[in-house]
């Protein structure tokens, strides 16, 4: 499982796979090399199918002992709230999201995991991405994880954010298209 792999490359303890939270696992494949992709996905934000993103800081930034680029960064995200909990918290939120990532080039490898640090007793919602690249193709493993302890809507919290950050794939599948396609060298580059 992607989360196992990650855990002791972020020291984040355990992932409770609890059957009581909502759990959403994909696969997208792009058609770039590993110099795109992990250039692509320091630089993703802004681009035009991330309207929701309000800024993106990096904290720290680091090669480990290893060779390996380690990066800490805040990004601060805004949503629409569904009907059912307007009433406890508004229309709209913003949230804190920490991100941190590997970046190992001689494995060709991408680790990311990110988390809402705040809105937590609303719901928490950890996302874990492994990025593999052979040859000319990039795959990406996704696998996001959400929990709420919003007593009396916990399980329609969990559903909905589910479901909202399925439907939002596409978006993100495109802006991570368009900002790939700014750092992508053209074939005849390579020869």
């Amino acid at each position: 499982m992607l989360a196992t792999v990650l855990l002791p490359l972020f020291s984040i303890g355990p992932l409770l796979l609890h059957p009581m939270v909502q759990l959403l696992s994909t696969t997208q494949a792009y058609d770039v090399d590993f110099a795109t992709a992990s250039t692509a996905y320091l630089n993703r934000y802004p681009n035009p199918y991330a309207k929701h993103v309000l800024s993106s800081d990096t904290i720290e930034t680091y090669v480990d002992d290893l060779g390996r680029l380690r990066t800490t960064r805040l990004v601060v995200k805004t949503g629409a709230l569904p009907d059912f909990i307007k009433p406890f918290l508004g229309d709209k939120l913003n949230s804190w999201i920490l991100e941190k990532s590997i970046i190992d080039p001689k494995s060709k490898k991408v680790w990311t995991y990110s988390a809402n640090v705040d809105h937590r007793r609303f719901v928490k919602i950890e996302e874990y991405v492994n990025y593999d690249t052979t040859d000319e193709n990039t795959t990406l493993q996704v696998q996001v994880r959400f929990s709420s302890n919003f007593i009396g809507f916990k399980k329609r919290i969990e559903q909905w954010s589910r479901d909202k950050f399925h439907l939002n794939l596409g978006n993100s599948r495109e802006g991570f298209m368009y900002v790939m396609n700014k750092f992508q060298r053209p074939r005849w580059a390579y020869e």
